[in-house]
């Protein structure tokens, strides 16, 4: 409940029950949640102060507002954690959604200087480049490119990571021990063609995450994804401050 004797504000107190309502399953995704009058009765807090709350609520992503219709529990954000190597299908499965991927296409080719860059190799070296659209309960959220060096994999196809996962193929068919990976995150405005694989609107905000992967010192990924904005929350631990 609300403690009027807190130091913490009232409005932020709100925003915290309204938060572990949802948390807890409560108020689940869509559902509506109590107007401003009945939080204000429920709480015995002023209009203003429940206002503020359902202001803040808003520009978090954690609900939004239908006119005329009230205030609803938006799409639940994904933590991830940025500790270690993750995958997303196994990350997906473990906050109980069902991973999917559209494949849009995959094929080999010399991709130039740019991406033999980054891949560390020749720009006559051919490479496979995939094109996929990242999916959780059947719901776009990520839009990816990947290119995958052909001296370390030889050849992938389609089905074999439809059936697999890719980081399941790259293990048991190609013996893959993955040493470590480094990510980058940066903000990013959806173009329309973004907007169009991730079903959202030319102009959202999105972020661009690019994963490079290593085994031992070589590089044997890159991807480049446009993320929905609204889909993740990433968090990292940090620890031993003290050194």
């Amino acid at each position: 409940m609300i403690d009027k004797s807190s130091t913490t504000p009232l409005y932020l107190q709100l925003v915290n029950l309204i938060l572990e309502q949802i948390k807890s399953g409560t108020y689940n995704e869509g559902d509506k949640i109590p107007s401003e009058r009945e939080l204000s009765e429920i709480y015995s807090i002023s209009r203003a102060t429940v206002r503020q709350a359902l202001s803040e609520l808003e520009k978090q992503k954690d609900i939004y507002k239908i006119h005329g219709k009230g205030n609803f529990v938006s799409n639940c954000k994904i933590d991830q954690e940025l500790n270690g190597f993750y995958s997303f299908s196994d990350e997906m499965i473990k906050i109980g959604k069902i991973p999917g991927n559209k494949i849009l296409n995959l094929i080999l080719k010399e991709v130039g200087n740019i991406i033999a860059t980054k891949l560390n190799i020749n720009p006559s070296e051919k490479v496979f480049i995939l094109n996929r659209v990242r999916l959780a309960d059947n719901e776009s959220l990520m839009y990816e490119t990947t290119y995958l060096p052909q001296w370390r994999f030889k050849e992938i196809l389609e089905s074999d990571i439809e059936l697999n996962g890719l980081y399941n193929l790259m293990k048991t068919k190609y013996n893959v021990s993955i040493s470590y990976a480094e990510e980058s995150f940066s903000p990013c405005i959806l173009n329309e063609n973004d907007s169009l694989f991730l079903n959202a609107v030319p102009g959202d905000c999105g972020m661009i995450l690019e994963r490079y992967t290593f085994e031992k010192n070589n590089i044997i990924e890159y991807t480049k994804s446009i993320v929905k904005g609204n889909s993740f929350k990433y968090k990292v631990r940090l620890n031993n401050l003290e050194k």
